[in-house]
């Protein structure tokens, strides 16, 4: 199932997750959020309970506290954001996009080298 992007604070409390042994529970999860500025507990209840629903995160509660484990690796996430930016800007064309970043010197000729090198590798059989 594809997953929609996620808003700037939820993927905050993803990478959070992510970045973190799990499950995780949620006052660790506030406890590490809040080493960067200050966030609300009540709210990250809501954000974690929204990324359950939408098929991020599975959680179980344990005693009095409620545990998180991800359902969606960050690399998949990833994958799928870049995938979804690409046809958004390109149309799916990688010579497209390849031509617009080299007309506006947003890549070098060895960055192309590279990148040739680099299909033909990945295209030999």
């Amino acid at each position: 199932m594809e997953k929609q992007k996620l808003p700037d604070t939820e993927l905050k409390v993803m990478q959070t997750i992510w970045h973190n042994e799990t499950p995780i529970s949620t006052v660790a999860i506030h406890g590490e959020l809040q080493k960067e500025r200050p966030w609300n507990l009540s709210a990250l209840q809501t954000l974690l309970g929204r990324l359950v629903k939408r098929g991020f995160l599975k959680t179980e509660k344990q005693g009095k506290s409620r545990y998180y484990e991800p359902l969606v690796t960050e690399e998949a996430y990833l994958a799928e954001d870049s995938r979804r930016y690409f046809q958004k800007w390109t149309g799916g064309s990688l010579r497209d996009l390849v031509a617009c970043l080299y007309e506006n010197n947003s890549v070098t000729k060895e960055e192309l080298a590279d990148l040739k090198a680099f299909i033909e590798q990945e295209t030999k059989e």
